[in-house]
């Protein structure tokens, strides 16, 4: 039985339709986070105000490094260029990935 086959049978079995599985596909990164987390705060308490401190200025740098881009380039969203070639949507989505890497590299760094 190959992999996908055996993965859609356990989707199916616990009722997770698509639009929920794609709200949950970052859920292993979240729960690495969280045990890191909690690792963090038994080993070292002093240090959660540090971490809250920095999660919140990289959170802050990808919201607004979102946020810029759809300022900026209101008409030119990866989403709505669905009909132009593969290379350009390409590039509009680079082109979000480094304002948004921008804007956290500018928080994360800075303050």
């Amino acid at each position: 039985m190959n992999l996908p086959s055996l993965f859609q049978k356990l989707l199916n079995k616990l009722h997770i339709g698509p639009k929920l599985l794609d709200k949950l596909r970052i859920g292993p990164w979240l729960i690495l986070a969280l045990i890191t987390t909690v690792g963090v705060g038994f080993l070292y308490p002093h240090q959660l105000g540090v971490l809250l401190w920095s999660l919140t200025k990289l959170c802050w740098g990808a919201y607004l490094g979102y946020w810029i881009d759809r300022s900026i380039f209101p008409y030119a969203r990866p989403g709505n260029l669905l009909g132009l070639p593969a290379s350009s949507l390409g590039l509009f989505m680079l082109r979000r990935a480094i304002i948004i890497a921008a804007a956290l590299l500018a928080l994360g760094l800075g303050v």
